[in-house]
């Protein structure tokens, strides 16, 4: 097997049955190979843990720039890139977000992760108020508030966490930004 298929089926792995419990020589049977073969690309479990974080954040980051690249908007890339955030550290197990913070490199990588949503996140609102879509930049400290802290919890909070991002950029549109607003939530098939 390569190292990226490796690295994508034990991120795999980690989120469905989280990290502690696994050990190098259980890793390798259930993806087939020997103990020696995944030791041979990973010296370690910390290595391979930091590795498939890393990779799970580069997922991300892939999805989230198509998000973008695909929105016409910058309303539409804030309401997207939210969504689709929320949706990636949703799809995480808690047993592997309780795991993590047993390798301290994996734990610098997802917290550098949050920070660079959250600010890239300032930066599209801040545009959306340049453009005319929203009023005020005071609304973006009321999203990172009461929308980003909860990202980080189980998809099973998605619609109530929706309806404070959509209430809070509603709250904060010009009619033009409520507009945009509107149509991109249909556009998403979303119901708040």
């Amino acid at each position: 097997m390569e190292k990226e298929s490796v690295l994508e089926a034990v991120y795999g792995l980690f989120l469905q049955e989280g990290i502690r419990g696994m050990r190098m020589r259980t890793i390798a049977g259930k993806l087939g190979i020997t103990r020696h073969e995944l030791c041979s690309l990973f010296p370690g479990k910390w290595e391979l843990v930091a590795q498939c974080v890393e990779y799970g954040l580069q997922r991300l980051n892939a999805v989230l720039d198509a998000a973008c690249a695909s929105s016409r908007t910058p309303v539409e890339v804030l309401l997207r890139s939210a969504v689709t955030a929320y949706d990636a550290f949703g799809a995480m197990s808690w047993q592997f977000i309780e795991d993590i913070a047993y390798y301290p490199a994996a734990v610098d990588a997802v917290n550098g992760e949050r920070r660079l949503l959250r600010k890239r996140q300032r930066s599209v609102f801040r545009q959306c108020v340049e453009e005319g879509y929203l009023f005020g930049m005071e609304y973006s400290e009321l999203l990172e508030q009461f929308f980003w802290p909860d990202f980080k919890t189980e998809s099973r909070h998605r619609d109530a966490a929706l309806r404070v991002l959509f209430t809070i950029v509603r709250g904060s549109a010009t009619e033009r930004g409520w507009q945009e607003t509107e149509r991109v939530r249909r556009l998403m098939g979303l119901s708040c």
